[in-house]
């Protein structure tokens, strides 16, 4: 080849792979662009019809096990258990994969407004989400390959080490304490560490898990003020995985700045297997149980009624309202309530008796001096597709800490956590995504200077108050009647550390790292809590009963406990009471809110139920406990 001609070539592929960069980059473009404009009109299902099928049930198979759901920890389960050669597995799920738009972490608002949320909502609500429409919570839940991991934050964080000691206690089995769930945590992570300046213990990470952990880059003067904030208050900058007290940039479950959602995590790879089937588009009506033995499972799948038999296990993992559902439509749940559906009782449990959550407050923003530059929406995809920017972290939440509440102070254990989301944290979706009313979002957001505005979430941790999951009927595909019920506690403890949350910010907004980015509370007072004095204590209860809502952690439906006269729905090894061949693997298990995000420890609950099942089958090799 001559030289002309190799220069030629070279040439030639340079110009090619620009045109291909370019491409590449306004299909994103287009992709987030219609993203938008769909969020602004998309009608939200109100039901699950979409699977109605009337036909007469065909038999789909035998397997011998079948997982009902892929979320975090249904995708965990499938794949520890198709591990096993001999062990056909079949994974039915409502929704589709993942795809190119999902693996956007900041599409974290757009997305709620597609296929891949079932969009549950609450009764009408008296205690809290007041300046919502109609008073009702909405509770974005993911549907797909990944479940909520799909639509969720990404925030990686465990709970304290005390949580789960008092967790092997109320199960009765240390496989629960701090000591044990350690070891699968770090099992299935795979901490990258590409944030020099951030803290970060090795001890507590694990390295070659199938979960990617991260560090978001790069940061934002608004988060470097903030530690320094903290740092002021004598609050540490730490790793708050290794059980500290203190703040952090953001640990996230990203994958180089893309979504690492725990479909691809953990079933990336293991859909290849033969023995492992998963089957999309299934929505699940209810689990056969004969002699109080789960034996198959019925779906509707393409328009259709199927039935497939079980030779060894159902695993149910279909979600904190999806899970208590089918299961009280399977004649599991609370006597008085089945009985009132026409559904026949086989076993007489609490499940959906105990409803819980982190109730979150978001009204308190805060205008700076320093402006986020706005750039075209190009720029921002080329920093995305190399892993760093905008749109590589959802709703901009770069700032995580963990603090004492006065009913913990001393004892080294959370109860408030903040999230600091720098600016251009809001877009033209956020009243719908939150359900604002006009009046409360006018009062809040509206005026905000946007590329100047950070935001405090205040998360109450260990909630008191507790609410409930019922069934509208017994027709499966209506969607569950769900009441939040937030600050309903009798002792006020969770509105009293909310507000206790609240003053810690306040107190931030006046170090001398804010005061140098000028930050200045904005937002507010709200028309609907008029009758106070701005910023007086009992302003601060009005407000907090306005927008206090959700932060799409829900859990403790199907509580895990030793009695289930005392209200426990499975044992330590995540079996039904009183049901044999079944058993559940998701949050709806955790016996109460965690000092953290629910997403890391329903993983670990499906690496538990990968060996507790592998060992209860004679299979003991590479087994943690």
């Amino acid at each position: 080849m001559n030289k002309d001609l190799s220069v030629c070539i070279l040439l030639f592929c340079a110009v090619l792979q620009a045109h291909t960069d370019n491409q590449t980059v306004q299909y994103y473009v287009d992709l987030i662009s219609e993203a938008y404009e769909n969020g602004l009109t998309y009608v939200f299902p109100t039901s699950a019809y979409e699977y109605y099928s009337d036909t007469i049930p065909k038999k789909y198979g035998t397997f011998d096990f079948v997982v009902i759901g892929s979320g975090a920890a249904g995708s965990v389960a499938a794949s520890r258990l198709s591990e096993i050669n001999k062990w056909s597995v079949l994974v039915l799920e409502a929704g589709t994969f993942w795809n190119n738009f999902s693996d956007i972490p900041n599409m974290y608002e757009p997305i709620a407004f597609t296929h891949f949320n079932w969009e549950f909502n609450s009764t009408p609500q008296t205690t809290a989400c007041l300046g919502l429409v109609n008073q009702i919570c909405n509770y974005p839940r993911g549907k797909g390959v990944g479940g909520s991991t799909l639509i969720n934050g990404l925030v990686y964080a465990r709970g304290h080490k005390s949580d789960f000691d008092k967790w092997g206690k109320v199960a009765g089995n240390r496989r629960w304490s701090y000591e044990t769930v350690l070891k699968y945590f770090k099992k299935s992570e795979n901490f990258v560490y590409r944030d020099a300046d951030a803290p970060y213990e090795p001890p507590y990470h694990g390295e070659g898990g199938d979960l990617q952990v991260e560090y978001h880059l790069p940061r934002s003067p608004q988060l470097n003020a903030w530690l320094e904030a903290n740092r002021e208050l004598g609050y540490e900058i730490v790793d708050y995985n290794a059980n500290r007290l203190g703040a952090s940039p953001s640990q996230l479950n990203t994958r180089n700045g893309r979504r690492d959602d725990d479909g691809q995590a953990f079933l990336r790879h293991a859909r290849k297997r033969r023995n492992l089937k998963i089957l999309t588009g299934s929505y699940v009506t209810k689990i056969q149980i004969e002699k109080e033995s789960a034996n198959g499972v019925e779906f509707t799948h393409k328009g259709k009624n199927y039935y497939v038999e079980v030779r060894k296990e159902v695993i149910l993992s279909a979600g904190v309202f999806g899970t208590p559902q089918i299961l009280m439509l399977s004649g599991v749940g609370p006597r008085k309530h089945l009985e009132e559906k026409g559904i026949e009782v086989i076993k007489d449990l609490e499940v959906g008796s105990t409803l819980r959550d982190n109730p979150t407050f978001y009204g308190l923003n805060y205008g700076t001096n320093y402006t986020e530059p706005i750039r075209p929406l190009a720029d921002y995809v080329k920093e995305y597709l190399n892993g760093v920017g905008p749109l590589a972290i959802p709703g901009s939440t770069q700032g995580v800490g963990f603090y004492e509440s006065s009913y913990s102070k001393g004892t080294g254990i959370p109860d408030i956590e903040l999230m600091i989301a720098v600016a251009n944290a809001t877009d033209q979706l956020t009243q719908r995504y939150f359900s604002l009313t006009d009046q409360t979002y006018e009062d809040v957001w509206k005026y905000n200077n946007i590329p100047q505005t950070f935001i405090f979430h205040v998360v109450n941790l260990h909630a008191q108050s507790s609410g409930s999951v019922r069934l509208k009927s017994k027709n499966p595909f209506e969607y569950p009647v769900i009441n939040s019920n937030f600050l309903s506690d009798p002792e006020s403890r969770d509105i009293n550390t909310l507000y206790e949350g609240i003053q810690i910010c306040l107190k931030m907004g006046e170090t001398k790292a804010m005061k140098a980015i000028n930050a200045t509370l904005q937002g507010g007072p709200l028309r609907a809590c008029k009758r106070y004095q701005y910023l007086s204590k009992d302003y601060w209860y009005c407000v907090l009963r306005q927008i206090t809502v959700n932060l799409y952690h829900p859990l403790g439906s199907c509580p895990m406990g030793k009695d289930p006269k005392k209200g426990a729905v499975v044992d330590s090894e995540l079996r039904v009471f009183g049901i044999k061949k079944l058993r559940v693997a998701d949050a709806s298990v955790f016996p109460f809110a965690l000092a953290g995000h629910p997403n890391a420890p329903t993983v670990m609950v499906g690496e538990q139920l990968g060996d507790l099942v592998k060992r209860a089958h004679g299979v003991d090799g590479n087994l943690i406990a």
